[in-house]
């Protein structure tokens, strides 16, 4: 998506009349959190940061999209042919519209009362296990958020960012006003799954009682399942959902379920009448006769790919319920998000989840923990004349090694051993608690940059920290700089002579990692009035650019509206990469954080900068 998707996004909320998009002036059990004990508790309302340098004459306020910020130069995303969460993605295999508007169907009360979930407040994380609070989208009108998450390009560039925004859509919140309940649950769950978060999504889908669906949320309800592999999941759903929409995916979906269930003589009726209908094509339909005689055929029914040029949500959920193998090639054309759905399916060998795991790390999805923990029980599997030399050798070596220079010596060939920007940066995930174990040395400060790197990728802000006296003293820029947005608090000399001899040092290769380092201090309030100034002319940073995005961010983040923030935050963040945001939406999003009471997600997405710029 380009950044021109920005400004009509946002312009929604200034000049969608009908539905009253403003936002106003504010003022299961819980997932895998990646955040250390700690971190990131709510912090007591920071001052507001220096000003940015005086503006120019401010025009008018825009009252159309025509008005909103123009065109970033960076690169657009490019789509994916097989975008699963994309809703014109399935012209080969119809799985229904989920933007049906705000209907609700009607229901049959079959539970009593006091065995109903409650649709008062949904969502599995309280503040108390890392979610945002009741108010994390108060005050915004329900549509305007929908459209915001459904348009929103995923997943993005920034691994703390997906971890914030995760948080926010998992919270336990009220539905906001002009949208049903189940419709809001819909649209978190379909994001969540765009971003990766299989688990999150369905856990969110399954918090509301299947007779109180809407057609939306038997969409996602639908498309979680595919995403997870679970085609007994489709089940309960399968009744409701037929009177809603006579799709050929919930028309399978039946059948599927009568083969579970042994009902063979109606499972191959309901096949038999798709066949003649001519409801869908040959392959998508064989995988279904895959899926309906996985409940006890003698037979299985063989599936060759030949001919088939994408994958879609049914392919990817009938093939890994099933047992059948997908082609390399159709994954290395699809979104990440797919390779993270792919990393914690069970039907797939452990070795080959390792390469997705390390993909889905990067995005959010995966813990330093989780990540590391799957190498451990790749280790009981390899042959013992493999083990030497292995990854997992030398992550044993870089975990478990007495001596420290051979421990660093190991995390070092891990964050070189990929063969890309996002293969390195998924090594130091790998290694962010065995940097936080070695303890600072004068004699191991050149190795200080990569491990403090790897410590800011988990959120290992305090053990970072430990290594400022002797990184201020040294001549190593990197680490200065991850310290210096980093730290819990300011831990090194911090001006703009320090910046700019970063900057110098940088060279042309590292000019625009040094503009996000310099907006980032300036959005932390970690430079003073006059050094924002000066960094604002010299690096060309543009602080003072005003538009609709950066207005309602600055809305929301004075209201402590957090959940408004990581999305309207991650509206800002939509490029291929960390090269293609500007900085000057970096200094808007840290700085929307820190007034929100967040700034320790406002440091960690300040030190993935410098790290991955």
């Amino acid at each position: 998506m380009k950044y021109w998707k920005t400004k009509s996004l946002i312009a929604l909320g200034i000049g969608a009349s009908a539905y009253a998009l403003i936002v106003p002036a504010f003022g299961q059990d819980a997932p895998e959190s990646l955040l250390p004990e700690g971190f990131g508790d709510p912090v007591p309302a920071a001052p507001p940061p220096p000003p940015p340098p005086p503006a120019a004459p401010a025009p008018a306020a825009p009252t159309a999209p025509s008005a909103a910020p123009s065109p970033s130069p960076a690169a657009p995303r490019a789509s994916s042919d097989i975008v699963v969460g994309d809703e014109e993605g399935f012209d080969e295999f119809d799985i229904g519209d989920i933007d049906l508007g705000f209907e609700t169907i009607p229901t049959e009360y079959e539970l009593p009362a006091q065995a109903r979930r409650s649709l008062a407040e949904i969502g599995p994380l309280t503040p108390d296990i890392g979610g945002y609070g009741e108010d994390a989208f108060a005050g915004a009108d329900g549509r305007y958020i929908s459209r915001l998450m459904r348009e929103l390009d995923a997943p993005g560039p920034s691994r703390w960012l997906h971890i914030s925004l995760r948080r926010a859509l998992l919270s336990r919140v009220p539905t906001p006003e002009g949208v049903v309940a189940p419709d809001w649950v819909a649209e978190r769950a379909w994001l969540l799954l765009r971003m990766g978060e299989v688990d999150g999504a369905q856990m969110l889908a399954q918090r509301v009682d299947s007779d109180r669906h809407t057609p939306k949320l038997y969409a996602v309800a639908m498309q979680t399942n595919l995403a997870s592999g679970d085609l007994a999941g489709f089940c309960p759903l399968v009744t409701g959902a037929r009177q809603t929409a006579e799709s050929p995916a919930w028309v399978m979906a039946d059948a599927i379920c009568a083969g579970l269930a042994g009902e063979s003589a109606r499972a191959t009726a309901q096949m038999a009448s798709i066949r003649n209908a001519e409801l869908t094509n040959g392959f998508d339909m064989l995988l279904g006769d895959r899926a309906v005689n996985a409940g006890g055929s003698a037979r299985a029914v063989p599936v060759e790919w030949e001919g088939v040029e994408r994958l879609n949500a049914w392919r990817f959920g009938v093939s890994h319920a099933t047992g059948v193998e997908i082609p390399d090639e159709l994954y290395e054309n699809s979104g990440r998000q797919v390779q993270a759905w792919r990393a914690r399916s069970p039907t797939v060998d452990l070795a080959d989840r390792i390469a997705p795991a390390r993909t889905a790390a990067v995005i959010g999805v995966l813990s330093n923990q989780a990540l590391v923990s799957m190498y451990s029980a790749l280790l009981a599997e390899l042959d013992p004349s493999a083990i030497p030399g292995s990854t997992t050798d030398i992550l044993r070596t870089a975990y478990v090694e007495a001596d420290p220079g051979e421990r660093i010596a190991a995390m070092e060939t891990l964050w070189t051993e990929g063969d890309s920007a996002d293969g390195r940066y998924a090594g130091q995930i790998l290694t962010a608690r065995a940097a936080a174990r070695i303890q600072p040395n004068a004699d191991l400060v050149d190795s200080a940059d990569g491990l403090i790197a790897a410590m800011m990728t988990a959120g290992l802000d305090i053990q970072a920290a430990r290594w400022s006296a002797l990184v201020d003293d040294a001549d190593n820029d990197q680490a200065w700089a991850l310290l210096a947005v980093g730290a819990p608090r300011p831990v090194v000399d911090i001006d703009y002579g320090r910046l700019d001899d970063y900057a110098d040092n940088a060279g042309a290769d590292g000019r625009h990692r040094a503009r996000l380092l310099a907006a980032a201090l300036a959005g932390l309030g970690r430079l003073d009035a006059g050094d924002i100034q000066q960094a604002d002319g010299a690096f060309d940073l543009r602080l003072d650019r005003e538009n609709i995005w950066t207005r309602q961010l600055e809305r929301v983040a004075r209201g402590r509206r957090v959940g408004l923030v990581a999305l309207i935050s991650a509206i800002g963040m939509q490029a291929d990469s960390w090269a293609g945001i500007p900085p000057n939406h970096l200094y808007h999003i840290v700085r929307a954080y820190r007034l929100a009471g967040r700034e320790p997600e406002a440091r960690m997405i300040a030190a993935e900068a410098v790290t991955r710029a």
